[in-house]
């Protein structure tokens, strides 16, 4: 099974679009990107330009050194969304709070002509994005001006596309040695993974997988991609695949408390004022938590929510909250594992979460593990 899952890697980077530019000029190479669309570009790109600053969780397993090497301009998603790991890496790498923030493509804040006076040698996009970014004339304009986009997905479809995409991002920041070494073990995880759902024949956990509680309304989820898809690959029935047509969105408490799910698992973050998230309504989890905190914080957020102290996943305490920005960066694979463990842990006794994010630290990360990354019910 970790050979199918090689392949669609594979499978991913090759050639499904055409040729977004001509034939390369001396000095420049052309790539694919997750979609399928060939970009010809100078690799590696000594200018980066970012349309989110949390990809630094990428950058910063490609380059231990200064991850911030190269980016010429992001916009502030990071200190709105992830404090704390703002914080823990501007302490170590000052040079972060000299990058020029942009605006933001999903709301229509990003400006042309900055990004174009940044003078970037290519513009890297979300595959979340990437259509709004197209519609607005953003990618034909910066095009135009000589800056190419390529694409790059953790959000729509995490499984397929996150090695081809820290793959396309070693190749763009000179670090093709360092995104091999990540995708090795990343795939090395997921495809234990796989295979031990695979010969246990142990049938879906019926789970529903509660999005950013005190964030959003109660119930949010995600269906058929994001953690939606971990879910399900990880040996979960994800509630929202059923009930939802679009890729996100709303169920109502009383579906899940009439579904009674055998497991809950929860997003939770660090947000910071000003963001939808409301003070106390939210379990937050980083690099700045402490652990009896963040199990206190979700209690109060379980009890607030009516019914739910009742549901069989609660009273089991097989009820889990684990770090929101799992659902949009590299470190998915954690999620995945950790999503087997409480779903089937008779499967998985020797997965211990806290041993597994030390380990993504130790090995790839240029800052030191601390806090609180996942919760569960006292």
């Amino acid at each position: 099974m970790l050979a199918v899952l090689v392949a669609s890697a594979v499978a991913a980077c090759a050639p499904s679009a055409p040729s977004s530019a001509g034939a390369p000029a001396p000095g420049e190479t052309t790539v694919t990107d997750v979609l399928g669309r060939q970009v010809t570009l100078r690799v590696p790109s000594p200018r980066i330009l970012l349309d989110g600053a949390r990809m630094l969780y990428t950058t910063a397993i490609l380059n231990k050194s200064d991850p911030t090497a190269g980016i010429v301009g992001w916009p502030n998603d990071l200190q709105q969304n992830d404090p704390d790991t703002y914080q823990r890496y501007l302490r170590q790498f000052p040079q972060m709070a000299r990058i020029p923030m942009t605006g933001q493509l999903y709301d229509g804040s990003f400006s042309v002509e900055q990004a174009i006076s940044l003078h970037p040698d290519v513009f890297v996009v979300s595959a979340a994005n990437f259509q709004a970014a197209q519609d607005a004339g953003t990618i034909g304009r910066l095009q135009d001006a000589g800056i190419p986009t390529v694409v790059v997905d953790y959000f729509l479809d995490p499984l397929k596309n996150t090695v081809p995409s820290v793959r396309l991002m070693g190749r763009l920041t000179g670090r093709d040695a360092e995104a091999e070494n990540f995708a090795a073990h990343y795939q090395s995880v997921v495809g234990t993974v796989r295979s031990r759902l695979d010969a246990s024949r142990e049938p879906p956990t019926d789970t529903f997988l509660w999005r950013a509680p005190g964030y959003f309304e109660c119930c949010s989820s995600f269906a058929r991609s994001n953690l939606g898809a971990l879910v399900s690959f990880a040996g979960g029935t994800n509630l929202a695949d059923g009930l939802l047509s679009t890729r996100q969105g709303s169920i109502s408490p009383e579906t899940v408390l009439a579904r009674n799910p055998a497991v809950v698992i929860a997003t939770g973050a660090d947000w910071a004022p000003g963001t939808p998230a409301a003070q106390g309504g939210f379990v937050p989890l980083g690099y700045n938590e402490a652990p009896a905190q963040a199990q206190s914080q979700w209690r109060a957020v379980i009890d607030r929510q009516a019914g739910f102290p009742r549901l069989r996943s609660v009273q089991d305490r097989r009820a889990y909250v684990v770090w929101h920005h799992f659902y949009d960066s590299p470190y998915n694979f954690l999620a995945v594992e950790w999503f087997a463990k409480w779903l089937h842990p008779d499967l998985f006794p020797d997965v211990d979460p806290d041993a597994s994010i030390r380990e993504l630290h130790q090995k790839f990360l240029p800052v030191a593990p601390s806090g609180t990354f996942w919760t569960g019910t006292a």
